[in-house]
């Protein structure tokens, strides 16, 4: 099941007529890191909006005196990226298409099952944190908290920085509001802030000639790194490797200007070594050799060369090869490759 990734707990309004279902969703929410309130009535309901300003909407859709179609169309008038969940009985489905094509964010069906109920809460919550980012994006604004962090010390270059900021992040937003569902998500399940910043861009420049093939071709390379970058296992910073070889930095920096280890240039200025390279305490025996070996200098697309299957090889990769022990062997296949590739 998913879990919760916001700092701040997700606030849930639920409506509903039977006071047995209130507590029942009540406690389960509850126990799943969501805030609660909760609404006998459709007045309630509409009283509850203004005063608790809920991130999600949990909504009966029979009720007596207000129905909940028309707590869904106040709701849409006054807050529309506010994502309602409707609740029917089984013979009220007709009803729930009819209020899924009126805005309605999912239905359920009662009796309710917990692992739905949460899954639904969950990615109404995390569509519901999108919007409102894409919303600021959209509008060019910057976030207060950045906009209050100290820039550069000479004003025409924090002026600079501003306009920049400003820039990208209206393009982000526009990316965003024109990604797909399916992309964003995706987007929201990776682990870094600049890998979900990947799968939107992707799609917006890649399906878009309009924003120009030469960003559209660094982006296809900036995927074409991240996915070596997980099929090398990771990489290690040069602390890292340098606890784990049990030398210095300055070590480190010398084996990879000889071409002794496996260093990638990351736009930061620093070196980051792919994990693929490493045994449990040392770099893999013939490493020196084999990227001695190459006549291609530009370490990506050793690396990719290193990582691909090769039939001379048996079908297995270089760095398999050289962890069997086949150093010479590694070594006559990537001789082959020069500068132009195969």
């Amino acid at each position: 099941m998913s879990e919760l990734k916001s700092s701040q707990p997700p606030s849930v309004l639920v409506v509903d007529d039977e006071v047995e279902v209130l507590k029942q969703i009540r406690r389960v929410l509850t126990r799943h890191g969501f805030e609660v309130a909760t609404a006998q009535s459709g007045h309630a309901a509409l009283d509850a909006m203004h005063d608790e300003e809920p991130d999600v909407i949990v909504l009966d859709i029979s009720m007596p005196g207000i129905s909940g179609f028309e707590i869904l169309e106040t709701v849409q008038q006054r807050h529309p990226d506010l994502p309602v969940i409707i609740m029917t009985a089984k013979n009220e489905l007709p009803q729930a298409r009819r209020a899924l094509r009126h805005g309605a964010f999912a239905y359920l069906q009662k009796p309710l099952e917990k692992e739905a109920l949460i899954a639904s809460c969950l990615r109404a919550f995390e569509m519901f944190q999108l919007k409102g980012e894409n919303k600021v994006l959209r509008e060019g604004t910057i976030p207060a908290m950045i906009a209050s962090k100290p820039t550069a010390a000479r004003p025409e270059r924090a002026a600079m920085e501003r306009a920049a900021l400003a820039r990208i992040a209206a393009f982000v937003g526009q990316a965003i509001s024109r990604a797909s569902t399916g992309t964003l998500e995706h987007a929201l399940g990776e682990a870094t802030s600049s890998m979900a910043l990947t799968d939107v861009l992707a799609e917006a420049l890649l399906e878009d000639a309009t924003e120009g093939e030469w960003a559209a071709a660094l982006l296809r390379g900036a995927q074409v790194k991240r996915q070596l970058l997980r099929e090398a296992g990771g990489t290690l910073s040069a602390s890292e490797v340098g606890t784990l070889l049990g030398i210095s930095r300055a070590a480190i920096d010398k084996r990879r200007r000889q071409g002794a280890l496996l260093g990638l240039k990351l736009p930061s200025g620093d070196n980051a070594y792919p994990a693929v390279q490493f045994d449990k305490k040392d770099a893999l025996p013939g490493l020196p050799e084999v990227l001695g070996a190459f006549q291609i200098q530009d370490p990506w697309m050793q690396l990719d060369m290193l990582l691909a299957p090769n039939e001379l090889l048996g079908g297995r990769t270089s760095f398999k090869a050289l962890a069997d022990g086949d150093v010479e062997l590694v070594k006559s296949v990537v001789s082959t490759v020069g500068d132009q590739g195969l």
